[in-house]
């Protein structure tokens, strides 16, 4: 038995003896979670949470020996921790005053690509925020198909403070950053896939107004490209979508969704030449992002249709050179320095006092209207 922690014969289960949580673990679970955990390399401040049942920001603090925390919980905590052999990051005199930004992709050849062009941005984002902040920034691309992902020397080497993560990373890699207790921050990723605090854009609010006004305008059709389907952003902007849709009576039609398709312009004019394979075009035709909206108006002016007379495009992310296309692009403004500002205050918090439960902050996109999109086709023949 645990000391300062206590077993309930008659119900043969286990729970703290302040009786934080209602929850119990039985005997047997216990005893197995116990020799797991003394199996791994590393013991976490979240296995000892999961273990003491309590929040891990509570176990960080008792380990510090906190003064807010009850001194009864707190000593059962640190023994607790040294039954189990936990044993912190190793201290250093100071912090490091430096930051760990790690970024994903999918080829190694693809890193610096077109399609990479939003991971380039935040790296120069999250490098221009923490010089302002006085840190310094330690960057490192990662595969994502690398198995197992190493761990970057970064981190191993304790170089830095916490990281930021951005690009999709490996959930393995995550999970080994979580086990040596080191703050860490993903951006356009989600709580749910990765365990840890995230900030990412939330396009439900812009997608819901752009089909809103589309739908105003006549249009009943609405195609949808994307690239990872399984992506959280594709996810989310997949979701958006579909809700938008029912919301205004229209159920969406698999036959309008392309997804996984290639990165940069290819993207957008596979999608479009699928769409055409299976029927007629779309009057309205969202892309998960500019790149795929641009090759898709490339496609479009090749078959001959005129935008946006013929078909309304809307891109997302908004990029510069929305403005230099003809037409010029719609899209939905993604507010990538905020996103970044937020995901380094947020590592920030964690760096200074301990890393709590994982939390997930939502940044609006807002709908920037241009010229290509306008009314659907049959609306235009009646009016004229």
């Amino acid at each position: 038995m645990l000391r300062g922690l206590s077993y309930h014969d008659s119900a043969e289960s286990f729970s703290p003896a302040w009786g934080a949580r209602s929850t119990t673990v039985g005997r047997k679970d216990l005893s197995k979670l116990v020799a797991e955990l003394k199996t791994r390399k590393r013991i976490g401040v979240r296995d000892l949470a999961r273990l003491a049942e309590v929040d891990a920001s509570t176990v960080s603090r008792a380990l510090r020996n906190d003064p807010c925390v009850n001194e009864e919980r707190a000593r059962a905590i640190r023994e607790l921790a040294e039954q189990v052999g936990y044993r912190p990051r190793p201290l250093r005199s100071k912090h490091a005053q430096a930051v760990g930004v790690l970024i994903g992709s999918s080829r190694a050849d693809r890193i610096g690509g077109k399609g990479e062009h939003f991971l380039e941005r935040i790296a120069w984002i999250a490098q221009q925020i923490l010089g302002e902040r006085h840190l310094h920034v330690n960057l490192e691309c990662i595969l994502r198909d690398e198995k197992p992902t190493p761990i970057p020397a970064l981190v191993q080497q304790n170089r830095v403070d916490g990281v930021l993560l951005a690009g999709h990373p490996p959930v393995d890699l995550v999970r080994a950053i979580r086990e040596l207790d080191l703050p860490a921050v993903a951006i356009n990723d989600s709580v749910e896939r990765l365990g840890i605090s995230s900030v990412r854009s939330e396009p439900g609010p812009a997608i819901h107004e752009c089909i809103l006004r589309l739908a105003a305008w006549g249009h009943r059709q609405f195609g949808l490209l994307l690239n990872e389907l399984e992506s959280p952003t594709a996810k989310a902007r997949h979701q958006s979508y579909q809700t938008s849709l029912r919301d205004i009576g229209i159920e969406p039609d698999p036959a309008w969704l392309v997804s996984d398709l290639p990165g940069e312009l290819a993207g957008g004019r596979e999608g479009v030449r699928q769409l055409k394979a299976r029927g007629p075009l779309p009057s309205a035709i969202l892309c998960s992002n500019d790149w795929l909206a641009m090759g898709a108006m490339q496609e479009l002016h090749l078959q001959g249709c005129r935008i946006p007379e013929d078909i309304s495009l809307v891109g997302h992310d908004d990029l510069p050179f929305c403005e230099d296309l003809e037409p010029t692009l719609t899209s939905i403004h993604r507010a990538e320095k905020e996103i970044v500002a937020k995901a380094v205050d947020l590592l920030s918090e964690e760096i200074e006092h301990g890393i709590g439960e994982p939390r997930e902050i939502l940044v609006e996109g807002v709908m920037v209207w241009r010229n290509s999109t306008g009314m659907a086709p049959a609306r235009r023949a009646g009016q004229s």
